[in-house]
């Protein structure tokens, strides 16, 4: 009897080894990034972003790579992070917004003079009036929180 609750017991521990061994998915934890450049771009037509999505015009971000000059370091801030700025930006179909998605990589060799945690709103298709939008929106500061 003994015996048997000994091994109850040791298969137990086992399973919580193994389930505290197994790897949780990593997030992006909550940050706040104070006085950070957003600036406006375009695309060309049909290309992906360069985490492989469609660009969402107004809505995708694009973001510094974490080591400039190098395009495969990934970005700044992951894929899929929510960017929630304490500014409400205007835009060309009438709206305001002041929420954006990580999906996409700009400004690769940081020479373009942007904060380290700039971003870079999707307008759209390049060669189209998206450019005169983007050109228009100039660069702007605000301070964002992600989660």
């Amino acid at each position: 009897m003994k015996n048997n609750k000994v091994m109850k017991l040791v298969i137990v521990c086992l399973g919580f080894m193994i389930l505290l061994s197994i790897p949780f998915p990593s997030y992006t934890s909550a940050a706040t990034y104070t006085n950070q450049d957003v600036t406006a771009y375009t695309g060309v037509s049909g290309r992906k972003t360069y985490h492989g999505t469609v660009p969402r015009r107004y809505i995708t971000a694009a973001v510094h790579p974490t080591v400039c000059y190098k395009s495969t370091s990934d970005t700044v801030l992951k894929k899929g992070t929510i960017i929630t700025s304490n500014t409400k930006f205007s835009f060309p179909d009438g709206k305001t917004r002041n929420t954006f998605t990580v999906e996409d990589m700009g400004d690769v060799k940081c020479d373009r003079g942007l904060s380290r945690y700039f971003f870079d709103i999707y307008f759209g298709v390049k060669g189209t009036s998206d450019d005169t939008h983007a050109k228009n929106f100039e660069k702007k500061k605000t301070t964002y929180t992600t989660k």
